[in-house]
């Protein structure tokens, strides 16, 4: 299972971080940048990755959006500004993933860690006894890397069906996680 924390560009870190489920381990949380590394990354390897981003294929405010700010989680909609170009690169690097079999869902980490109760990242590892290598948690600091940990939880806790809650609307779904 996998996190992706999608920026607009690809000049800037895309946090990645992979979960190995039999061990519940961190397996790796790194930067990557081009979608076609991002996408080599992916393919062939990760059943199932949660992604930072609106998975929509235009940018334009949805009905998920609003369910979600309505519950009182702070998502940027896909016709803001900034999130437009987001929201485009999200769309292919999801359709180019979905169609090489990889189950691809939206999160949002600020709240999926809202949802689970936890106070941060170690707090909500730690309640799920998911291990992440000493070599690792210096990374884990930045926000990017953080946020595709939390997200890689968001897809772990899918595959499980463990842990998973959801936003669900007419034009999508959020998944979060379970208060744990």
């Amino acid at each position: 299972m996998a996190g992706l924390d999608l920026s607009g560009v690809p000049r800037k870190c895309n946090g990645y971080a992979e979960i190995h489920v039999p061990r519940k381990n961190i397996l790796d949380a790194k930067c990557l940048y081009e979608d076609r590394e991002i996408i080599e990354t992916i393919k062939n390897r990760i059943s199932v990755v949660a992604i930072d981003a609106p998975i929509s294929r235009e940018p334009i405010m949805r009905e998920l959006d609003r369910e979600a700010i309505r519950r009182g989680y702070r998502v940027l909609p896909p016709s803001m500004r900034g999130m437009r170009i987001l929201t485009q690169r999200a769309w292919r690097i999801y359709s180019e993933l979905k169609e090489s079999g990889v189950i691809v869902i939206e999160t949002h980490p600020r709240s999926a860690l809202k949802s689970s109760g936890s106070g941060g990242l170690e707090e909500l590892l730690r309640k799920l006894g998911i291990g992440i290598p000493q070599g690792l948690v210096e990374a884990a600091r930045a926000k990017d890397i953080s946020d595709a940990i939390v997200a890689s939880v968001v897809a772990y806790c899918y595959y499980t069906r463990e842990c998973i809650r959801s936003i669900e609307a007419s034009d999508g779904v959020l998944y979060l996680i379970a208060r744990l």
